[in-house]
Protein backbone atom coordinates (compact mmCIF):
# COMPACT_ATOMS: atom_id res chain seq x y z
CA UNK A 1 0.00 0.00 0.00
CA UNK A 2 1.35 3.52 -1.01
CA UNK A 3 1.49 6.27 1.13
CA UNK A 4 1.84 8.76 -2.17
CA UNK A 5 -1.40 10.18 -3.31
CA UNK A 6 -3.36 9.44 -6.70
CA UNK A 7 -4.27 12.89 -7.59
CA UNK A 8 -1.89 16.36 -7.62
CA UNK A 9 -2.05 17.81 -4.33
CA UNK A 10 -1.86 21.41 -5.65
CA UNK A 11 -3.76 23.57 -3.92
CA UNK A 12 -4.79 26.72 -6.40
CA UNK A 13 -4.89 30.06 -5.29
CA UNK A 14 -9.04 29.52 -4.55
CA UNK A 15 -8.59 26.66 -2.49
CA UNK A 16 -9.41 24.10 -5.27
CA UNK A 17 -7.44 21.07 -6.00
CA UNK A 18 -5.80 20.39 -9.27
CA UNK A 19 -6.93 17.40 -9.95
CA UNK A 20 -4.52 16.12 -12.17
CA UNK A 21 -3.18 12.44 -11.41
CA UNK A 22 0.14 12.57 -9.88
CA UNK A 23 3.45 10.96 -10.84
CA UNK A 24 4.20 7.70 -9.70
CA UNK A 25 5.91 8.32 -6.01
CA UNK A 26 5.18 12.07 -5.72
CA UNK A 27 2.81 14.27 -4.19
CA UNK A 28 2.42 16.31 -7.30
CA UNK A 29 1.58 15.97 -11.35
CA UNK A 30 4.07 16.61 -13.65
CA UNK A 31 3.40 20.18 -14.25
CA UNK A 32 3.76 21.08 -10.61
CA UNK A 33 6.26 18.94 -9.76
CA UNK A 34 8.09 21.03 -11.99
CA UNK A 35 6.73 24.65 -10.54
CA UNK A 36 7.75 23.25 -7.01
CA UNK A 37 11.14 22.48 -7.98
CA UNK A 38 11.78 25.69 -9.75
CA UNK A 39 10.21 27.48 -6.72
CA UNK A 40 12.71 26.07 -4.47
CA UNK A 41 15.77 26.30 -7.00
CA UNK A 42 15.01 30.40 -6.65
CA UNK A 43 14.23 30.69 -3.43
CA UNK A 44 18.04 29.38 -2.95
CA UNK A 45 19.68 31.41 -5.61
CA UNK A 46 17.29 34.69 -4.06
CA UNK A 47 19.01 34.10 -0.28
CA UNK A 48 22.29 33.89 -2.08
CA UNK A 49 21.87 37.44 -3.73
CA UNK A 50 19.66 38.84 -0.90
CA UNK A 51 17.05 40.04 -3.34
CA UNK A 52 13.00 40.88 -2.20
CA UNK A 53 11.09 37.24 -2.32
CA UNK A 54 8.22 36.80 -4.92
CA UNK A 55 6.36 34.41 -5.75
CA UNK A 56 4.26 34.29 -8.71
CA UNK A 57 2.20 31.49 -8.60
CA UNK A 58 0.93 28.98 -11.14
CA UNK A 59 -1.38 31.44 -13.45
CA UNK A 60 -4.31 29.49 -13.27
CA UNK A 61 -7.25 31.57 -12.83
CA UNK A 62 -8.23 34.72 -12.16
CA UNK A 63 -7.60 34.57 -8.33
CA UNK A 64 -3.63 33.56 -8.79
CA UNK A 65 -3.63 36.83 -11.85
CA UNK A 66 -4.88 39.16 -8.88
CA UNK A 67 -2.70 37.96 -6.25
CA UNK A 68 0.32 38.25 -8.80
CA UNK A 69 -0.94 41.62 -8.96
CA UNK A 70 -0.84 42.97 -5.09
CA UNK A 71 2.86 41.23 -5.15
CA UNK A 72 3.73 43.42 -7.60
CA UNK A 73 2.37 46.23 -6.61
CA UNK A 74 3.72 45.76 -2.89
CA UNK A 75 7.30 45.30 -4.22
CA UNK A 76 6.74 48.72 -6.19
CA UNK A 77 5.79 50.66 -3.15
CA UNK A 78 8.47 48.76 -0.94
CA UNK A 79 10.97 50.07 -3.46
CA UNK A 80 11.62 46.34 -3.45
CA UNK A 81 11.25 46.00 -8.00
CA UNK A 82 12.60 48.33 -10.22
CA UNK A 83 10.08 50.27 -12.31
CA UNK A 84 11.07 48.46 -16.12
CA UNK A 85 10.84 44.72 -14.50
CA UNK A 86 7.15 45.75 -13.05
CA UNK A 87 6.32 47.49 -16.38
CA UNK A 88 7.21 44.17 -18.17
CA UNK A 89 5.36 42.20 -15.50
CA UNK A 90 2.31 44.00 -15.60
CA UNK A 91 2.21 43.69 -18.93
CA UNK A 92 2.54 39.80 -19.02
CA UNK A 93 -0.49 39.78 -16.89
CA UNK A 94 -2.68 41.62 -18.84
CA UNK A 95 -1.77 39.05 -21.73
CA UNK A 96 -3.29 35.94 -19.21
CA UNK A 97 -6.73 38.00 -18.57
Amino acid sequence: MSSYPSRCQHLKTNGTQCGSPALRRNRFCYFHKRYQEERIRLNVDRRRRGTATFFLPVLEDANSIQMSLMQIMRLLLTGQIEHKTASLLLYALQSQH
